[in-house]
């Protein structure tokens, strides 16, 4: 009897592929549950929006140690000579102002504060040209009050109050606590008052004038900072001036003298909240004046355009907007909160004052895809700034750091010693579509590199587990085993060349309705995440 073959049924592939790019859209905070866009994630440490997707960010090394405290201040210089001769950096700690325009273990200081107290070395300086022609960095802090540099005589002199060449007769320079330049007038906040003084045009000293704001303070406060804005009124480019109080009102000043009531006028009055412990409470950003508050970081050209204040869409802190209300809750009374364009990262960072003996922080903030991400494991403590055109941050054990270069540690003592730079992020959730259970196969991500294979790990995140993912087997810190980014000589080391592509498959346990994907790297040389693959198949709902 012949019994029939039966066909053997064949069970179509279950498996589904699903492809996301990088997630250069940064953080996101405020999107709920499964709304987030696949462009954002939960989490994003030492990764910026770069070319091709996220880009490792730059690592530091040791410029300057020494110093006999953290730096308070670092005061850039840009003199007049092209070829940079004339060009200072100094560093101001609680009892001077020392040179640190040359990398060394062993700085001068230059100035020696007579006033040595918890306020002296929280400064703010602006470069000015006088009548003459003559550069200048000028300097001036809580407890030392008015100091000038002179390019010319490479010299720090403090001004003091009298009549003569070199000094303010109207006026207590002592009391000088923050300075602008403003069409080409200085102008001075005397500390813990609601006063501001000005001096003729073009004048480092003479007689001051007194400038009252006060009256036009609604919320109150001590005059916080003044500062310059650039914006286009209509008709062409002018220069606004903008007074900041410590109860976050805004004023801004239109005209050019302000000792006649027709040429100096308040063009309005408008407020952003609660500010942080400090005067560095805004910066240039383009054609526009950002400004910090406890809600956020605002343009100021959102603020006098008519925008409701509360709607946080024109914050360029957005997305981050429960971070941003976290952080600043936490070290709000502390000085040190301050904004500043990296020109390597092509980024805006935000340096964050921690409490003592807690890792240092920054918020950063993408300019081409205006993304946020937080950096970690650089030890900048409040001071920073970019210098011929490299970024600069003090620490607390009294070093001046450089950002630049794509590992971390390097020191003057030992500048063949290095650590790579720990990223790590977690994409958004996302349930596909369906409320179906979900079970990963496998996690492909495509990693572009500079110098060699990357070291990374991927794994699947459900049911909304936040936590970060298993770091990589990394056995490539302690000594540089080929060229590093700013130590290697150029014609003798061996550099990576143009990008490499890898991609390493892992395997992943668990399943959920809604997944995210978890990544965690090293990285030692130039590199992109470009996107992530996921090998996927849907079950029952539980």
């Amino acid at each position: 009897m012949l019994i029939p073959r039966r066909t053997p049924r064949v069970h179509p592939n279950r498996t589904r592929w699903f492809s996301a790019s990088a997630p250069i859209g940064g953080i996101n905070t405020v999107s709920a549950g499964l709304d987030m866009p696949a462009s954002d994630s939960i989490y994003s440490y030492n990764l910026i929006g770069a070319e091709y997707g996220l880009r490792s960010r730059l690592g530091w090394r040791e410029w300057v140690t020494g110093l006999d405290g953290e730096p308070r201040s670092i005061l850039p210089f840009t003199g007049s000579t092209k070829d940079g001769a004339s060009n200072r950096m100094f560093a101001c700690t609680q009892t001077g102002i020392w040179d640190v325009s040359s990398s060394t273990g062993a700085p001068t200081k230059v100035v020696t504060f007579p006033t040595q107290n918890a306020d002296s070395g929280y400064g703010v300086c602006t470069a000015f040209t006088d009548l003459n022609g003559s550069h200048w960095l000028l300097y001036t802090d809580e407890a030392n009050g008015y100091y000038t540099y002179s390019e010319q005589g490479t010299t720090w002199t403090k001004v003091t109050q009298g009549t003569g060449a070199s000094q303010v007769s109207v006026g207590d320079p002592t009391k000088f606590a923050s300075v602008v330049s403003w069409k080409n007038r200085l102008w001075f906040v005397e500390r813990d008052t609601q006063h501001a003084w000005y001096l003729p045009v073009g004048s480092l000293y003479g007689a001051a004038s007194k400038f009252v704001f006060g009256s036009r303070f609604k919320a109150g406060g001590d005059l916080r900072g003044l500062w310059s804005w650039t914006y286009d009124g209509g008709s062409g480019i002018d220069d606004a001036l903008v007074a900041v109080s410590g109860g976050g009102d805004v004023l801004i000043y239109k005209g050019w003298d302000p000792s006649q009531a027709s040429g100096f006028a308040l063009s309005g009055v408008w407020s952003v909240g609660a500010v942080p412990a400090g005067r560095r409470l805004c910066t240039d950003f383009g054609g526009d004046l950002l400004v910090m508050s406890s809600m956020g970081i605002l343009p100021l050209s959102k603020l006098t355009s008519g925008s409701v204040l509360y709607e946080r869409t024109q914050y360029q802190t957005a997305k981050i907007a429960n971070l941003w209300n976290q952080l600043q809750a936490s070290t709000f009374s502390l000085r040190g909160w301050a904004m500043r364009l990296h020109p390597l990262d092509a980024a805006l960072m935000v340096v964050m004052p921690v409490a003592a003996g807690q890792p240092s922080q920054q918020l950063v903030m993408s300019l081409t895809t205006k993304g946020w991400h937080q950096y970690r494991d650089m030890p900048m403590s409040i001071a920073a700034e970019p210098w011929n055109g490299t970024f600069y941050f003090g620490t607390a054990d009294g070093r001046i750091c450089a950002n630049d270069g794509y590992v971390d540690g390097v020191t003057l003592a030992n500048p063949n010693s290095y650590a790579p730079i720990n990223w790590s992020l977690l994409s958004a959730f996302t349930n596909m579509g369906s409320a179906a259970q979900k079970r990963i196969h496998a996690i492909r991500a495509t990693i572009l590199s500079q110098g060699g294979a990357i070291p990374y790990q991927a794994q699947a995140k459900f049911r909304w587990d936040r936590s970060e993912g298993a770091p990589p087997q990394v056995a490539l810190a302690g000594g540089a085993a080929g060229a590093v980014w700013d130590i290697a000589k150029w014609d003798q080391a061996v550099w990576g060349g143009d990008y490499q592509a890898q991609q390493q498959v892992f395997g992943a346990a668990g399943c959920a309705p809604e997944i995210a994907i978890a990544i965690r790297g090293a990285a030692s040389s130039r590199m992109t995440l470009t996107g992530i693959d996921v090998a996927y198949e849907t079950g029952g709902i539980l």
